[in-house]
């Protein structure tokens, strides 16, 4: 994938209505949090990430972007590098979540692509991603980006896909 469809920004408070839009759409919040893990209000969801986005931005210089179409200026989906912790060990992850009108459409690979290659800009030493074990496409986008199976963990009481990515410099 060498052609850029997407156009990135850091989050900031103007993008509250994006945010809450996106994980107050039940297809997007049933594929991150999948049944009986949401908990609270789905547009105070929204809020949650935009204010862990922001903030991770600024303790850490990096983060995840708003992406928007190049083509249309639409706001497509937030995703980048966020800092995690999995089964017991600090991390660097891949993170992505995409307007459900705009599923199929690469747009998911094209974050996760746009990140690894950030995160190997920062100089980071590893990368991981992880997908509800019942999301094949998910799991799909982080093996497009070079990710490879680890192992399965828990992750709110459900069992996620971890894959991996070392070294990416």
């Amino acid at each position: 994938m060498t052609e850029r469809r997407l156009r990135w920004e850091r989050p900031w408070q103007e993008h509250m209505p994006l945010y809450r839009a996106l994980f107050a759409d039940p297809a997007v919040a049933g594929a991150l949090w999948p049944a009986g893990s949401i908990r609270g209000a789905l547009e105070a969801r929204g809020e949650e990430v935009l204010a862990a986005d922001i903030r991770h931005w600024h303790e850490r210089s990096f983060g995840p972007w708003a992406f928007f179409s190049a083509e249309t200026g639409l706001f497509v989906g937030r995703g980048g590098l966020t800092a995690t912790t999995v089964a017991g060990r600090e991390c660097v992850e891949v993170a992505y979540a995409v307007r459900p009108e705009e599923w199929g459409q690469g747009y998911a690979t094209e974050m996760a692509v746009i990140a690894v290659g950030h995160a190997r800009r920062l100089g980071l030493a590893e990368v991981v991603g992880l997908s509800a074990t019942g999301n094949r496409a998910s799991r799909r986008v982080l093996e497009k980006c070079g990710m490879r199976y680890e192992r399965t963990v828990q992750r709110a009481g459900i069992a996620h896909w971890l894959g991996g990515l070392r070294p990416i410099l």
